[in-house]
């Protein structure tokens, strides 16, 4: 049951992911209100025109200024990177191959027998 819903999440979060990646970059599209742009993207119809109501428009500028008070994504990655290039550049790399069995002169044949 576990392993099924493990399998199924994996695609449905996947939809779900380039669902929401194309339709906030593929349906971008502009409302001027009282002269303010409003910018935004869902999925609509070219031809017709559509509007929102000022309730809509609320919600989009709520979701649109989400501030969190995590640290950012950006100053983690930062750190990440810069502790990683002072890893690679303190840490020698040592250039010489040991063998895994010390006392070992060379392979041997495997065994025959007549």
């Amino acid at each position: 049951m576990l392993q099924r819903f493990k399998y199924l999440i994996r695609y449905f979060l996947l939809i779900l992911f380039l669902g929401y990646t194309a339709g906030i970059t593929l349906f971008t599209h502009l409302h001027v209100v009282n002269g303010i742009s409003i910018v935004h993207s869902h999925p609509f119809k070219k031809d017709i025109q559509h509007t929102h109501t000022a309730l809509e428009f609320e919600l989009i500028q709520m979701l649109n200024h989400f501030v969190s008070t995590n640290p950012p994504a950006a100053v983690v990655v930062f750190v990440f990177i810069v502790l990683f290039t002072f890893i690679l550049v303190t840490k020698p790399i040592s250039r010489t191959y040991q063998t895994p069995y010390y006392g070992l002169a060379g392979l041997r044949a495997p065994p025959f027998q007549f």
